[in-house]
């Protein structure tokens, strides 16, 4: 009995931990294989007592490893002190990446399809995610926004989302031309949306109209009107009336057809 319980324990465990790690997982690979914005070290088979420090500093705000304190800050102030050293406990039992000598592709010579793939880390394969969930979408937008953008990342000048000192890292890299290409390669990407993300859109139009409707209705009402001690909730009061016979008139609409 008391087996079973410890290997129900160990499964909810593992369980939990593999969750944790899924939003690591997106920077360094489901296997902790990768290198996060291609600096980091490979993270898989660390010490488990040296990543629950480098945790506990990042969440602290006392690291900026690679200049990506702001960033990391952010991922670990949702963990608290048992998240940490389960998590820690789960990369330490990854198993080391035997890394293979290659000759790294020199930027210079990298395409614009290549150098997208940097970019898609965060933002997405198709420019479609939000990187660390607060930039806007990046597909489809104007390539002249994008070089600008880069351009002042690559100054220095832009920290837009506190993620100037990692995108400076990027863009450092980029020439003029490759920046080009690829803001031209971004521009093309389709803007596609998760259903999510269309309801929202969707529930933004439709408040934007009835504030442009609303607002109509005051500025025409108020034109209108020939009493000078005509007050706001007076126009209100008409405005909901308004509103009480365009919904009549619909409803019958809807009904004759």
């Amino acid at each position: 009995m008391k087996k079973a319980l410890l290997i129900l324990i160990s499964i909810a465990t593992v369980a939990s931990a593999t969750q944790l790690f899924d939003r690591c997982a997106t920077c360094h690979g489901k296997n902790g294989e990768k290198h996060s914005q291609n600096l980091t070290k490979s993270i898989a088979g660390m010490d488990q007592k040296e990543v629950t420090a480098i945790l506990q500093e990042y969440r602290a705000g006392t690291r900026n490893t690679y200049g990506l304190g702001s960033m990391m800050q952010g991922q670990a102030k949702r963990l608290s002190d048992a998240d940490i050293k389960e998590l820690s406990g789960y990369i330490a039992s990854l198993a080391p990446i035997v890394k293979i000598a290659t000759e790294p592709k020199r930027t210079k010579d990298m395409t614009a399809e290549e150098i997208f793939q940097k970019c898609a880390v965060c933002h997405g394969d198709k420019g479609q995610k939000k990187s660390l969930g607060v930039s806007k979408l990046i597909a489809g937008m104007s390539a002249t926004e994008v070089v600008k953008d880069l351009k002042e990342y690559k100054a220095g000048t832009r920290n837009t989302y506190g993620q100037g000192v990692m995108m400076n890292g990027q863009a450092s890299k980029l020439s003029e031309k490759q920046m080009n290409a690829v803001a031209i390669l971004i521009e093309a990407l389709p803007l596609v949306l998760t259903q999510e993300q269309k309801d929202a859109q969707k529930k933004a139009k439709k408040i934007t109209q009835e504030e442009i409707d609303y607002n109509n209705f005051m500025e025409e009402y108020f034109k209108a009107s020939k009493n000078p001690n005509e007050t706001f909730e007076a126009a209100k009061k008409r405005y909901e009336e308004h509103k009480k016979i365009l919904k009549e008139q619909n409803e019958q609409n809807i009904n004759s057809n």
